[in-house]
């Protein structure tokens, strides 16, 4: 009995000992307790602050002296924070930290396997992504096409306003802007991927727009609590997000898997591919399916787009406008700019973007303020390796934290204020080496060129119409957000005015 009780008392201390135990040079951060690692610590910074981003940084300051990084491990898994402009472009630079996490949290998403292109790393990640770039640019994905679609698509929106304004009293509307843009971003990227648009009354839209808001907000960059602890998708699937998160994925799963039905039922290999989706399903009719080529990963690249590709432009869009209706002089000033080079008729262009300084300066500002307040997408150590001095173990979750760069005092003065003149030098566009809040080296994001265009497109094609001013009686957008994965501007009306 007293040798029984001996052998669990020693393997309960060993299990705490290593459990606790830090790798050697591991970047500096809270104290490690068995089980938990430091999320206790973490979770009552987060509550404390409000935001993810916040507790980060006052940790980092509080544990390192440099603060270029922040060592942490939640539950099972082991995170490391990059904070500093040097160590993040080392970072993404480093091949060694070239991959994806894995997981519960990035692999029931895709049915217990890594799809996709979005959090998948290797050869599969490679090819997947080649094939969509490459196939992509044939339905507007080039710098031509996408423009096309975007302008096609901001008349659509410029008309839905002009109805809601019509169907109010013909003079002025009262709009809920926070999630105005959805629809139209997502068309602009569907269009190409299913040769699709969606109308914003859409009932089945709505349904899927609000289920991703929720799921957003529900998690971070960093995972969820089921992710870091995943008995507890079984112990307590509800209280944990599990149960939501598989909801709200087979909704989206359900959706596409309809859509890659009627595009098989209609698919003739004598016509010519109509979108992204007839040329999958050709390969996949001539090839055969194959461990990198299955209709499985079809879907699973659908979903990365129709959720990554738009949940960040249609974000960075309600930042932008939340901004505008608080900064009426940045408003007259983008609209001044506005008339005199477009004028009032013709749709805005991106060939007019050189001659329209300050607007492309607006777009800069807008997409500084979303992606400040969030981390990038998660890398993973291949191997071992070392970063910034540090050893990082392989299997290690790394994270750029933008906000240490993008709202930094000394790189953006002012950093919380909404100023398009930072990005401006004797009246020209002017960005500065620490801007990159699209990433860098091989995962920079490959929608970076079709974001930008959306958001000059649909942006000055809506302040070419029409003026978006405080609604009376009721206090400014706030300056807050909601917390998530990817930050929300908080809700907000506009009192939209038709300009003369």
């Amino acid at each position: 009995m007293w040798l029984a009780t001996l052998t669990i008392i020693v393997a309960v201390c060993l299990y705490i000992y290593y459990d606790t135990r830090k790798p050697k040079k591991f970047p500096p951060g809270p104290k490690w307790i068995p089980i938990l690692g430091c999320a206790s610590e973490v979770y009552k910074l987060r509550e404390k602050t409000g935001y993810l981003y916040k507790a980060v940084k006052e940790l980092s300051l509080s544990y390192s002296k440099d603060g270029s990084l922040l060592g942490l491990r939640i539950g099972k898994d082991r995170i490391v924070m990059v904070n500093s402009l040097e160590a993040n472009k080392e970072m993404l630079y480093n091949e060694d930290i070239d991959g994806r996490p894995k997981g519960i949290f990035y692999q029931t998403r895709t049915w217990g396997e890594r799809r996709g292109v979005l959090l998948t790393d290797g050869e599969l990640w490679k090819e997947q992504r080649r094939f969509l770039l490459r196939h992509l640019k044939e339905f507007g994905f080039g710098r031509r096409g996408m423009e096309d679609i975007a302008r096609s698509e901001a008349r659509h929106m410029v008309t839905d306003v002009m109805t809601i304004i019509g169907d109010n009293n013909g003079e002025t509307a009262i709009i809920q802007m926070h999630n105005f843009f959805n629809v139209y971003i997502l068309n602009t990227l569907w269009t190409m991927m299913a040769g699709i648009r969606y109308k914003p009354s859409d009932p089945q839209m709505k349904v899927l727009q609000s289920l991703l808001f929720d799921l957003f907000a529900a998690v971070d960059m960093v995972g969820a609590l089921f992710s870091h602890f995943p008995i507890l998708s079984i112990v307590t699937p509800t209280l944990s997000g599990y149960k939501d998160f598989i909801r709200t994925h087979k909704r989206i799963w359900k959706f596409l898997r309809e859509e890659l039905a009627r595009h098989k039922d209609r698919f003739d290999s004598s016509q010519e591919d109509r979108d992204f989706m007839d040329v999958y399903i050709r390969v996949l009719k001539e090839r055969g399916e194959v461990d990198t080529y299955s209709e499985g990963q079809l879907v699973a690249m659908c979903m990365d787009m129709f959720m990554a590709g738009t949940e960040t432009t249609s974000k960075s869009m309600s930042f932008c406008f939340s901004y505008l209706v608080r900064e009426q002089e940045v408003q007259k000033k983008a609209q001044e700019e506005i008339d005199r080079v477009v004028g009032k008729d013709r749709t805005p262009s991106l060939d007019d973007r050189p001659n329209m300084p300050y607007n492309e300066a607006v777009v800069h500002e807008c997409v500084r303020h979303f992606m400040g307040r969030t981390f990038g997408v998660p890398h993973r150590a291949l191997r071992d390796t070392t970063l910034a001095g540090y050893f990082i173990p392989e299997d290690t979750m790394v994270l750029s934290n933008f906000t240490n760069i993008l709202m930094d005092e000394e790189m953006y003065p002012e950093p919380y204020a909404f100023k398009p003149e930072r990005f401006l030098a004797e009246g020209k566009i002017c960005l500065p080496d620490h801007y990159f809040p699209f990433g860098l080296a091989k995962h920079r994001c490959m929608g970076d060129v079709l974001a930008k265009c959306n958001i000059f497109v649909f942006t000055t094609t809506m302040l070419q119409k029409f003026s978006f001013l405080p609604v009376p009686g009721e206090p400014l957008p706030s300056l807050d957000h909601v917390d998530g994965a990817t930050p929300s501007a908080a809700p907000f009306k506009a009192l939209v005015v038709p300009r003369k």
